[in-house]
């Protein structure tokens, strides 16, 4: 199958999961107005909105024009990093808001007390969906080598998710089971600030590991991906001839696209047989693509 519609077909089923549950997460944040599940309700809409786009990116950013000959395989990192950007944009708002809440109940004695009756069956729900989806964007960007940028987002973005869901479900069971009278009765009223405050020091670093990729490969850094590294090294280094000397072998990655660009010993360069070379190359990258649709490869002579 072809890796875009690996890629788009994911990306479908996102979609529709995230809009149930984007739906159900609005519906019983406004009845219970927990901020936790402010949290977890809008960021799955971002995750919603941002799969509608990421579908539209991933139909146009194969497509090659004379003003893009390589296709616009940037916008994928672009995307993936203008996405997990609101992330932390969303997370910084949500721990202002309940720290208020907090500062408020603590200091004036002001607050309400929270519903929770409504949410523990709901973050059951949402678990189940939010591990499920992320295990399958997972699988799918398996299917393509972990090729995608996007799918590596989206499955970070829902791994979050999923885990802001079981953290709230935890912290609703607990704060059900405390009595009014309870030494602990203070939760009752900022158990969201705990509960927030504690699921974002978890996550937190998710979105930023996906910044730190999207932009190397926005800046036109090297692979960060070891295993794809060495399967690459290994097509190359056995296609060519045992008298070719390699140098090294360097892997850019935008994206979905690749450019491998291989350094050769040229201090033999007259004895290279150019003919058979160019066979070795196209060999290469015929290997290569059944495992990288979007493959590019420089053979470049050094003295």
């Amino acid at each position: 199958m072809n890796q875009k519609r690996i890629e788009q077909r994911g990306l479908w089923l996102g979609i529709l999961i995230n809009t149930i549950m984007a739906v159900s997460g609005i519906t019983v944040f406004l009845i219970t107005d927990i901020e936790a599940l402010f949290v977890d309700a809008y960021f799955t809409v971002i995750t919603l909105v941002s799969g509608m786009v990421s579908i539209i990116i991933s139909k146009v950013s194969s497509k090659k024009s004379q003003r893009f000959p390589d296709g616009l395989f940037v916008l994928e990192p672009i995307f993936s990093l203008c996405q997990s950007l609101l992330t932390i944009v969303l997370l910084s708002l949500s721990v202002v808001t309940v720290s208020v809440k907090a500062y408020r109940y603590f200091a004036f004695g002001e607050g309400q007390m929270m519903n929770v009756g409504p949410v523990l069956p709901y973050e059951m729900v949402m678990v189940c969906l939010s591990f499920t989806l992320s295990w399958f964007y997972s699988r799918q960007n398996k299917k393509i080598n972990n090729s995608s940028t996007m799918l590596l987002t989206e499955t970070k973005g829902t791994l979050i998710d999923g885990i802001m869901s079981s953290g709230i479900g935890v912290a609703a069971l607990l704060i059900f089971l405390i009595p009014v009278h309870s030494p602990l009765h203070f939760l009752l009223y900022t158990g969201d600030f705990f509960v927030t405050i504690t699921l974002i020091a978890f996550t937190i670093k998710m979105p930023f590991q996906v910044i730190k990729l999207a932009f190397i490969e926005i800046s036109g850094g090297v692979l960060q991906n070891k295993q794809v590294q060495q399967k690459v090294e290994h097509v190359v280094r056995t296609n060519l001839a045992d008298d070719i000397l390699v140098k090294s072998c360097v892997i850019y990655k935008t994206g979905m696209a690749f450019r491998v660009r291989v350094l050769i010993n040229g201090s033999s360069h007259d004895s290279i047989n150019l003919k058979k070379l160019a066979q070795q190359k196209q060999q290469i990258l015929t290997e290569l693509r059944h495992k990288f649709a979007f493959m590019n490869l420089d053979l470049v002579y050094d003295s």
